[in-house]
């Protein structure tokens, strides 16, 4: 059973992390990061077993990819309060020579970060071939991501998501 006094005390201080970010730059996406606090801090603190000793092969650890990667303060936010780097790190956001941009990339080597996400609708990509590749080496360790709205509309998601039908 969760600790629901520890999870609300960690969306509190993610919210005002939220809000502070995007307040120092005048810069970010506040709403979508604000309304993805609770499944965020739910997936991170209660129900993903992750290691924050990052490495991106993620054996026998559960992996998350953020899609809509707007929503950047809210997920730096969640892997700093989570121990993936330090709180103090969060001030950086979108400064120059930051690790902290506007959508999370890998090639800035932030820990938790799984996938460039600037490209709308790859998410969903990246999550199968984690899903397939942990079936193939039989790791039972499950696979999440989160999508926006508007990014279900362009991308790779809507198209085959709408023409799905199933066969018997």
């Amino acid at each position: 059973m969760p600790n629901i006094s520890k999870l609300n005390d960690v969306i509190s201080q993610v919210r005002r992390d939220i809000v502070r970010m995007v307040h120092a730059n005048s810069s970010g996406h506040p709403g979508g990061s604000l309304g993805c606090t609770e499944f965020l801090t739910a997936l991170y603190f209660h129900v993903m077993k992750h290691n924050t000793n990052f490495s991106m092969d993620a054996k026998d650890e559960d992996v998350f990819f953020l899609s809509n990667g707007h929503i950047s303060p809210v997920f730096y936010s969640i892997l700093a309060r989570s121990g993936y780097f330090d709180v103090a790190e969060l001030a950086t956001f979108r400064k120059l020579n930051s690790r902290l941009q506007g959508h999370p990339t890998t090639h800035e080597g932030l820990e938790g970060v799984r996938m460039a996400s600037g490209s709308l609708g790859q998410g969903l990509s990246n999550a199968i071939g984690a899903a397939l590749t942990k079936k193939l080496n039989k790791d039972d360790s499950m696979v999440y991501t989160l999508h926006g709205d508007g990014e279900l509309q362009e991308g790779q998601c809507w198209r085959p998501l709408c023409m799905l039908q199933v066969k018997r």
